[in-house]
């Protein structure tokens, strides 16, 4: 049996239209060693690795630690970025000041000048599902700041008034979510630039500030405070303010009328301490180790993570501690110092080690606030250790203190701008800060990532001559502002800048811009109408959102997913902005309208509307 076999013409391969079975084997052979070339060359780490760093501007920086793949790692820059506008909330009547999220990421909370507070249901659209009118209740001018308990049973919510020029004083009220945000307690607080923070999930901290009328010191008491959250006040009574009622815990003067802000609590679990104290091992092991094990001069190279020590581009660094290499920089703090707590007799400074006494202490806890040794440019950071021993020991002997107090120190004149009252009282023994660190700037926000193994810092420098002998002075400040990193176990700089905001209020009336942090972002607000928004590991500027007008107050990210992200500003509008592949979830939901963001330094996505205006117009 013969098979007849049908072969092409010269002529009919030349024009491509050879139908025969070898010619088509050759160019299926063909077609796969074409595939596997374009397959290999998309997923060419180094093409990818190129293409990221140009696109946002990324220059001689590792991979992240724990990531494999630069294709990833532009994946997830470009599409699990929250850089879309998805919606604009204007329930506000007038400039939205700050924004925190629920730990469960189910809702978060807004603060306003119109001063009202509002809670609002995280879904596509976001609905209101709290709201409470301060102004007709209270009568406060504003509502200044907000934050949930770890449980989401109960907000805080802390304001100020202003138009009183006798009472500037602060107030901390606290509602019920399970009861509709009805108010739990109210208790007056100053200074009001403490805001209030929360102890533990049912004892907030505040403020009692009192003026000595004698030595012209001031003393703020942070005193704490019990809530029982199955108790709400009946919604018909207003309610009353509660006023030095407090549990004395730690009492701050100074003799320069300086001031205390900021008040934050940070818990470090057990693991964190436990992985920081291995981490310091392998650091000593490594400093210590015999001379001709050591690298020399010209290959100065961090062995965890293969990096040149001598560049400034830091080395691997994850702020969740995976990166174990001893960190070099090129410049110490750059001008921000920091010292332990010693009497100003002293002329020897002694190395203070971190707070943390032992990794197993159950309640690790440091008390933040800002202070400094000038009445108005507070640039000091002061840490004090509140472990359930240090607390234990300081409520418990708070009666046996005040008796001591009145039999053995003097007595002087105070006046207490929560009452006004004048009264003659006896000198309270001042507690001192563990720790302080020196910024050499004005702090405008601070917040903490989500281990509170890291304190992240939004502060102006000083600019040019400053005479701390002054304690009256105000520094000039710089118009940018800078992002600093503190790790709160080893209480040092990590060396990490993040810039490009702004800051053009003067030193007398700095603004608060605030700042959120997540895994894998760092966000702020700014001065000049903007939000910006950082890699944590690269520190370059990935994304710019644009609101109208003023200053952009705050940023907040969603705990549960960071590619969703709140912008709240003085043009009275809540921005909220989500990733690609978010949006690409929502499908059928969007209404086809959303405006993308504007990343840093470069338009991406022009608005869908002009660009159909664009295609549309007659030539």
């Amino acid at each position: 049996m013969q098979v007849q076999v049908n072969l092409c013409s010269n002529d009919d391969r030349r024009n491509s239209k050879c139908t025969c079975a070898v010619c088509n084997s050759k160019y299926a052979s063909a077609l796969r060693r074409r595939k596997k070339v374009w397959y290999r060359v998309a997923y060419d780490e180094s093409l990818w690795k190129a293409l990221l760093w140009k696109t946002w501007n990324i220059c001689g920086v590792d991979l992240p630690p724990g990531k494999e793949s630069w294709h990833w790692e532009y994946k997830r820059l470009y599409f699990h970025c929250p850089v879309v506008l998805s919606e604009v909330l204007t329930d506000h009547g007038d400039e939205v000041l700050h924004v925190s999220f629920s730990h469960r990421g189910d809702m978060f909370s807004t603060t306003s000048k119109d001063a009202s507070i509002k809670v609002w249901q995280v879904g596509y659209p976001t609905s209101l599902k709290y709201s409470k009118d301060f102004r007709q209740l209270l009568a406060w001018d504003f509502t200044q700041f907000s934050c949930f308990n770890k449980s989401d049973t109960m907000l805080l919510v802390s304001s100020v008034k202003t138009t009183d020029f006798m009472d500037r004083r602060g107030f901390v009220a606290i509602l019920s979510l399970p009861h509709n945000l009805q108010i739990l307690r109210v208790v007056s607080m100053d200074p009001s630039q403490l805001f209030g923070a929360w102890l533990d999930d049912n004892t907030f901290l505040g403020g009692y500030l009192e003026i000595s009328l004698d030595r012209f010191a001031t003393t703020v008491q942070i005193e704490s405070f019990q809530v029982d959250k199955n108790s709400p006040l009946p919604n018909d009574i207003p309610p009353t303010v509660e006023e030095g009622v407090g549990q004395n815990l730690f009492t701050f003067s100074s003799e320069t009328a300086s001031l205390i802000k900021f008040l934050t609590v940070a818990s470090v679990t057990n693991q964190v301490a436990m992985e920081t104290s291995l981490i310091q091992d392998k650091k000593n092991f490594l400093k210590n180790k015999p001379d001709d094990d050591e690298l020399s001069d010209s290959e100065n190279v961090c062995g965890n993570c293969n990096v040149n020590q001598n560049n400034y581009q830091l080395k691997d660094v994850d702020y969740d501690g995976s990166c174990n290499c001893e960190k070099t920089f090129r410049e110490e703090w750059r001008g921000v110092r920091s010292e332990p707590c010693a009497p100003a007799s002293s002329a020897k400074t002694e190395e203070c080690g971190p707070l943390i006494a032992s990794a197993e202490d159950s309640s690790l806890k440091n008390l933040i606030f800002v202070t400094g040794e000038f009445a108005v440019a507070l640039h000091q950071l002061g840490i004090k250790n509140v472990s359930t021993e240090t607390l234990s020991k300081q409520i418990s002997s708070t009666g046996d203190r005040e008796v001591a107090d009145m039999e053995v120190e003097s007595h002087h004149m105070v006046v207490n701008f929560s009452n006004n009252d004048i009264h003659v009282q006896p000198v309270r023994k001042s507690d001192k800060p563990d720790h302080l660190i020196d910024l050499f700037g004005h702090v405008t926000g601070l917040c903490l990532s989500s281990d509170n193994r890291y304190l992240f810092l939004n502060y102006r420098p000083w600019i040019g001559k400053v005479d701390r002998n002054d304690p009256w002075a105000t520094p000039d400040l710089s118009p940018c502002i800078e992002v600093l990193v503190i790790d709160l176990l080893t209480l040092k700089n990590e060396g990490v800048r993040y810039v490009g905001h702004k800051g053009y209020s003067p030193s007398t009336m700095c603004c608060f811009v605030f700042l959120d942090v997540s895994h894998d972002y760092v966000g702020s607000g700014s001065e000049d109408a903007r939000a910006y928004l950082w890699d944590k590991h690269y520190r370059n500027n990935i994304a710019v959102y644009e609101h109208s007008w003023g200053v952009v107050n705050a940023v907040g990210f969603n705990p549960a997913n960071q590619e969703y992200m709140v912008t709240v500003s003085d043009d009275n509008t809540i921005k909220i902005w989500r990733s690609r592949s978010e949006m690409r979830k929502l499908g059928p939901c969007l209404d086809g309208n959303q405006v993308p963001a504007v990343e840093a330094d470069k338009c991406v996505w022009k608005r869908r509307e002009c660009e159909n205006a664009c295609a549309v117009q007659p030539t």
